[in-house]
């Protein structure tokens, strides 16, 4: 339905990026089920830009929070190893349609975790050359700018020299 209702403002020269909205997962039961729902997601989305590309066709945004019921700093270890291998099959699946990619910003005491999650990904070889990997930022927080800085370095493939404000 989001697709159909972006067509026409797509034809003037708009561009989406579609967020599932609302979910966030409170079992593994439920981030099995935002798992497959991100999948017909970019398969839907993919199949609509007809090969447009990252820049002039549609693209998604994802929430990790979603993705793993224990999304918090604490459990790092445990959602880096758990979070992260679906995350990267999403993006992998995004990869092969060329369309956006992005970790959608959510609580600030979260942003660590998922600027791990980002850095892992940018790192990742079988997402090498690939620049539809993308990072929604909280802009009105005053730590925005050095995290841009940061962002923009880890996607020239410049180790970051600190971590961003906040870490």
């Amino acid at each position: 339905e989001a697709l159909a209702n972006a067509r026409e403002r797509e034809a003037r020269g708009y561009r989406f990026s579609f967020d599932m909205l609302g979910e966030a997962a409170l079992t593994a039961a439920d981030a099995r089920r935002y798992a497959t729902a991100y999948e017909g997601a970019i398969h839907a989305i993919g199949t609509a830009a007809r090969g447009a590309g990252i820049y002039a066709g549609p693209g998604i945004a994802i929430k990790l929070s979603a993705l793993h019921p224990r999304y918090t700093r604490s459990q790092r270890d445990r959602v880096m190893s758990e979070l992260l291998p679906r995350v990267e099959s999403l993006a992998l699946l995004a990869r092969r349609y060329d369309i956006g990619f992005n970790i959608d910003t959510e609580e600030a005491d979260r942003l660590d975790l998922s600027l791990d999650v980002l850095a892992a990904l940018a790192a990742d070889p079988s997402l090498a050359g690939w620049d539809g990997l993308g990072f929604v930022v909280q802009t009105y927080q005053k730590r925005a700018r050095p995290l841009v800085d940061w962002i923009v370095a880890l996607a020239r493939g410049i180790t970051p020299m600190r971590a961003p404000p906040g870490r």
